[in-house]
Protein backbone atom coordinates (compact mmCIF):
# COMPACT_ATOMS: atom_id res chain seq x y z
CA UNK A 1 0.00 0.00 0.00
CA UNK A 2 1.31 3.24 -0.95
CA UNK A 3 1.71 6.30 0.86
CA UNK A 4 0.48 9.57 -0.25
CA UNK A 5 1.41 13.45 0.98
CA UNK A 6 -2.26 14.54 2.08
CA UNK A 7 -2.47 18.47 3.09
CA UNK A 8 -5.45 19.73 5.38
CA UNK A 9 -6.10 23.18 6.42
CA UNK A 10 -7.39 23.61 10.16
CA UNK A 11 -7.95 27.24 11.33
CA UNK A 12 -6.81 28.06 8.27
CA UNK A 13 -3.24 26.61 8.70
CA UNK A 14 -2.14 23.67 6.54
CA UNK A 15 -0.40 20.73 7.93
CA UNK A 16 0.54 17.82 6.35
CA UNK A 17 0.45 13.73 6.50
CA UNK A 18 1.34 10.73 4.98
CA UNK A 19 -1.71 8.46 4.11
CA UNK A 20 -2.99 4.86 1.93
CA UNK A 21 -5.35 5.35 -0.55
CA UNK A 22 -8.28 4.12 1.67
CA UNK A 23 -7.08 5.94 4.60
CA UNK A 24 -7.03 9.71 2.69
CA UNK A 25 -11.01 10.26 2.52
CA UNK A 26 -11.53 9.26 6.28
CA UNK A 27 -8.48 11.55 6.77
CA UNK A 28 -9.57 14.42 5.03
CA UNK A 29 -13.40 13.89 6.85
CA UNK A 30 -11.79 14.08 10.41
CA UNK A 31 -10.00 16.96 9.52
CA UNK A 32 -12.96 19.08 8.18
CA UNK A 33 -15.27 18.07 11.36
CA UNK A 34 -12.12 18.84 13.72
CA UNK A 35 -12.04 22.48 11.77
CA UNK A 36 -16.00 22.69 12.26
CA UNK A 37 -15.30 21.50 15.50
CA UNK A 38 -12.31 24.15 16.42
CA UNK A 39 -14.32 27.17 14.28
CA UNK A 40 -17.01 26.74 16.67
CA UNK A 41 -15.42 27.05 19.70
CA UNK A 42 -13.28 29.76 18.30
CA UNK A 43 -16.40 31.65 17.77
CA UNK A 44 -17.59 31.04 20.57
CA UNK A 45 -14.38 32.39 22.72
CA UNK A 46 -12.87 34.74 20.54
CA UNK A 47 -9.57 35.55 22.80
CA UNK A 48 -8.85 31.99 23.45
CA UNK A 49 -5.60 31.04 21.58
CA UNK A 50 -5.18 27.74 18.71
CA UNK A 51 -3.39 25.75 21.58
CA UNK A 52 -6.41 25.94 23.93
CA UNK A 53 -8.78 25.70 21.19
CA UNK A 54 -7.37 22.56 19.86
CA UNK A 55 -7.41 21.52 23.32
CA UNK A 56 -11.14 22.15 24.06
CA UNK A 57 -12.03 20.54 20.54
CA UNK A 58 -9.84 17.45 21.62
CA UNK A 59 -12.23 17.00 24.67
CA UNK A 60 -15.05 17.54 22.94
CA UNK A 61 -14.37 15.00 20.39
CA UNK A 62 -13.02 12.55 22.90
CA UNK A 63 -16.60 13.06 25.14
CA UNK A 64 -18.23 12.13 22.14
CA UNK A 65 -16.39 9.44 20.99
CA UNK A 66 -17.16 7.98 25.05
CA UNK A 67 -20.66 8.57 24.75
CA UNK A 68 -20.61 6.64 21.46
CA UNK A 69 -18.79 3.38 23.12
CA UNK A 70 -21.11 3.27 26.24
CA UNK A 71 -24.48 3.29 23.44
CA UNK A 72 -22.80 0.64 21.18
CA UNK A 73 -21.57 -1.39 24.30
CA UNK A 74 -25.33 -0.90 25.47
CA UNK A 75 -26.72 -1.72 22.13
CA UNK A 76 -24.59 -4.90 21.97
CA UNK A 77 -26.04 -5.41 25.53
CA UNK A 78 -29.71 -5.66 23.95
CA UNK A 79 -28.93 -7.41 21.68
CA UNK A 80 -27.63 -10.69 23.27
CA UNK A 81 -30.33 -10.04 25.63
CA UNK A 82 -32.59 -10.43 22.69
CA UNK A 83 -30.97 -13.16 21.12
CA UNK A 84 -30.73 -14.93 24.83
CA UNK A 85 -34.55 -14.44 24.91
CA UNK A 86 -35.21 -16.04 21.50
CA UNK A 87 -33.11 -18.69 21.46
CA UNK A 88 -34.78 -19.80 24.95
CA UNK A 89 -38.03 -19.86 23.02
Amino acid sequence: MSQQKVTVRILDREYQFAASDDERASLLSAADQLDTTMRSIKGNNTTLGADKVAIMAALNISHEMMQLKQAHKKINQLTESLQNSINTK
